[in-house]
Formats: structure tokens, C-alpha cells, sequence
């Protein structure tokens, strides 16, 4: 059998037993540091998975290191070995399945390492065959029937015929970077290039260089002349993503381009006129950065000519199996979701978003040993997903109660006084107080 290839970030004491354990099973790995010397060859190799090590201790540097590597190796499925802790008892196990389609403790079982590595490799095969036919797999691609998708669609579909700034706003995972590409592909820039760039997944030192270009020699190691995403998107849309966290130095530059639409790439005092349209999109509550000091509040009244905020997948839960289907409709083995397993997705709060949702089931895809998955493949805890349900479920009647006791109490027990302080109906009002029992 021939050597297939895998990437390993970080090098420690386990290594080499990592190395040579895999070697046996047929896996060559590449190995590169934190500097990411040799990352060039991920494509020259056509490695389809990672593995990086990862410690509590540096946790937020790691996350930060996949999610530049993401932007420029975006079909890469990530695999991480855990050395001290238990991932299941911490807060962060949401934000694993957001990054890694599975993990591994310390001391390793190389043969289930192995055998996971070949089903996910099988996988992204697949799925880069698939993904190669069409340069945007945008049509049909916002799948839901609930109120909240169909307002989204028919916001998209009003954003796409102009060409002003948008910005997309809403929490990791929610889908900004399929929407940004959903309105090129409607807009009537839809012939001319789609580029996309994460601001905050370069290290700042290249952000001007990767924005607005470069000539050859206008710095160590500028060898070539380099077109910028900016000269990239010229008659097309280009997607600023993560915009809140680009440099406060480099958000002028960004300011000039959006009045006068002109860049001048490093190196050259020549004005270069760029048509594109702007799509902004962050997870950062912009408005706050900008009364904090983070976020120059010219460049967000320039970007916020249209705003979008888009949803939480918690706010359309009954798109869950409508979602669940379309991306196992996608795989070659013909999967279906047991009925407790769509009781409990239903329930559960998917901080992570259709993110988290498409990496959970991209993992029961590779662990399942039936066609029928259920919620362990999935990598979700039934029972205590059930139990904190009902948990938030008491906290809230709590609140409400509170809330409708101090209105009633502040309006004399005025119920009509009370429901207009609360802006709501008499109806509703009196459906709630018989909701948490409360006697009037």
C-alpha cells in the first residue's frame, strides 16, 4: 500500500513514537512548527488531514493557529491529541467539535489513530471530488423552511441586486462566509472573482501585503510582484472576514480604499483603481469595539451601510433535520438519524451553530458502526443534554416569575398597567401568570 500523507503541527516528546507508530500502519507524517516552515508542501502532498497537539496551557494560541491555517487550507480535517485534561469535563467541548472532527488522550491507541485517519481521509477524498465540479456550491445551499431562513433568503435576495458595503454580523459558525457567497452568486458580479480573506488569521505583518499587494523587492524576501486580495476581486466581491479583528493601523488603509476605491500595493507610489464590492463579516460586536477604542468608527459607519445579522441555529430548531439531511444526503453511505438522536439535537443549544452541527455529523459519518447513528456518534451525552435542558427550562420560569411579580407589584396590581409595562397583551400577560402559577 502506498504512504499516504498527514500533517502534524507541533513537535514534542511523543513525536517520534507518533512517527514511528503511524509509519507501520502506512501513514508519512509532515511535521512542521509553530513558525509553519514547509506548510507549502500541504498541497504539493495533497494531505487532506491534521493532527496538532494540544494542551490547556495554550489553548488559545492553537485555536488561533487553525483557524489561519484554515484560510489558506480550507478542505483540511483536524485531528487533535490531548495530553492533560478531559475535554468532556470542560467547558471547551463545544468549541472542539467546532475545530476538530475528533481528539485523542495520551497514552495513544495508534491502531484506532490509524483507522481513524484512513476513514477521514476516505472521506475528504470524497468530498473534494465532490466539492471540485462547481466553483460555488451555492444554489439551494441556505436549507431551511422555518420563518427565520425564509426572512434571511428574501434579506439576501434584496442585498443582491446593489452594490453598497454590507456587513454580516452574528455569533461563530452561523454561516457568514456561505451567505457573503450565496449574494456574489445573485448579484450581477456573479462572472467576476469571489475573494475571500480571514483578518484575522494572518499574522499582521503580511495583512497589507495580502490586502493591497506588493512589488518584487519592497521587502526581505519579496521575490515577486504579488497581486493583493483587494486587485484579486476586481469586478467581483471580495469578503473581509473577521474584519473586527484587522489592526487599527491597517483599518485606515482599508477606510482610504472604501472612499476612493484605489490601493497602492507596497513598494509602488502608483494608484491602481479596483471595482469590487466589500462584504464585511465578524463575530465582534463592532459598535462596542468602536466606544472601546478597537474599531475606528468611520471605517463601521463605511462598512454598515447594510447590515445583516444573521441567526443562531438555537432560533430555528426546526431546521435541524431538514440541515441534517442535506449534509448526509452528501455522503456515499446511505445514513439516517434515529428518533432519539433528533430528540436530542433538537434539544441541545448548538453554540457552535450549522458549524458545529456539519462537524458533529462529519465525525458520526467516520465512527458510526451502523447506518442508523445515534447521539454517541455524534459525540453528545443524551442525558446530560436533557438534564441542562430542563435546568435552563426552571431558570427561566424562575425569571419570568420575577419579572411579572415586580410588574404586578409596581402597578398596584393594575393588570392591564402591568401588561403595558411589560409590552405585552392582557391575553398574553394572564397566559403567563397561569404558566408559573402565580395567584393574582
Amino acid at each position: 500500500m502506498l504512504n499516504r500523507n498527514v500533517l502534524v503541527i507541533g513537535e514534542n516528546q511523543q513525536s517520534d513514537d507518533l512517527n514511528t507508530e503511524l509509519k507501520r500502519y502506512n501513514w508519512h507524517c509532515l511535521f512542521v512548527n509553530e513558525n509553519l516552515h514547509g506548510i507549502e508542501l500541504v498541497n504539493e502532498l495533497d494531505i487532506k488531514v491534521a493532527i496538532i497537539n494540544f494542551s490547556i496551557t495554550e489553548q488559545s494560541k492553537t485555536f488561533k493557529l487553525i483557524d489561519k491555517l484554515k484560510s489558506y487550507f480550507k478542505r483540511l480535517s483536524w485531528i487533535a491529541l490531548i495530553t492533560d485534561y478531559d475535554v468532556k469535563n470542560t467547558k471547551l467541548a463545544p468549541l472542539f467539535t467546532s475545530y476538530f472532527i475528533d481528539f485523542f488522550h495520551f497514552p495513544i491507541n495508534y491502531q484506532q489513530l490509524a483507522n481513524f485517519l484512513g476513514h477521514a481521509h476516505g472521506m475528504a477524498k470524497i468530498n473534494t471530488t465532490k466539492a471540485g465540479k462547481t466553483k460555488y456550491q451555492t444554489e439551494g445551499a441556505l436549507i431551511g423552511k422555518s420563518k427565520v431562513i425564509q426572512a434571511l433568503k428574501e434579506e439576501i435576495e434584496k442585498v443582491s441586486r446593489v452594490n453598497s458595503s454590507l456587513l454580516l454580523t452574528g455569533a461563530t459558525g452561523v454561516g457568514k462566509d456561505l451567505c457573503s457567497a450565496i449574494i456574489h452568486q445573485k448579484s450581477n458580479r456573479a462572472d467576476g472573482p469571489f475573494i475571500s480573506i480571514n483578518c484575522g488569521a494572518l499574522p499582521e505583518h503580511l495583512i497589507h501585503s495580502e490586502l493591497f499587494g506588493h512589488e518584487k523587492g519592497a521587502f526581505t524576501g519579496a521575490i515577486n510582484k504579488y497581486i493583493g486580495h483587494i486587485e484579486q476581486a476586481n469586478n467581483g466581491t471580495l469578503l473581509l472576514d473577521e474584519i473586527g479583528d484587522l489592526p487599527l493601523n491597517l483599518q485606515v488603509n482599508l477606510l482610504h480604499f472604501l472612499e476612493d476605491h484605489t490601493i497602492e500595493r507596497l513598494g509602488s507610489c502608483h494608484k491602481i483603481k479596483v471595482d469590487c464590492r466589500i462584504i464585511a463579516a465578524t463575530h465582534v460586536d463592532l459598535e462596542s469595539a468602536v466606544e472601546e477604542g478597537r474599531f475606528r468608527e468611520d471605517l463601521f459607519h463605511r462598512l454598515n451601510i447594510i447590515n445583516i445579522q444573521l441567526p443562531a441555529l438555537r432560533s430555528y430548531k426546526e431546521d435541524i433535520e431538514l440541515l441534517a439531511k442535506a449534509f448526509l444526503g452528501k455522503e456515499e453511505r446511505n445514513l439516517i438519524l434515529t428518533d432519539e438522536t433528533l430528540e436530542t439535537m433538537l434539544i441541545y443549544e448548538w453554540p457552535g451553530n450549522v458549524r458545529e452541527l456539519k462537524n458533529r455529523l462529519q465525525r458520526a459519518v467516520v465512527m458510526a458502526d451502523s447506518p442508523k447513528l445515534n447521539i454517541t456518534d455524534l459525540g453528545l451525552n443524551s442525558q446530560k443534554i436533557k438534564a441542562e435542558a430542563l435546568n435552563m427550562n426552571s431558570h427561566k420560569r424562575q425569571m419570568d416569575t420575577e419579572v411579572l411579580l415586580s410588574a404586578i407589584k409596581h402597578n398596584n396590581h393594575n393588570i392591564t398597567a402591568a401588561a403595558r409595562e411589560l409590552n405585552v397583551s392582557r391575553t398574553t400577560f394572564y397566559r403567563l401568570v397561569k404558566k408559573c402559577n402565580i395567584k393574582l
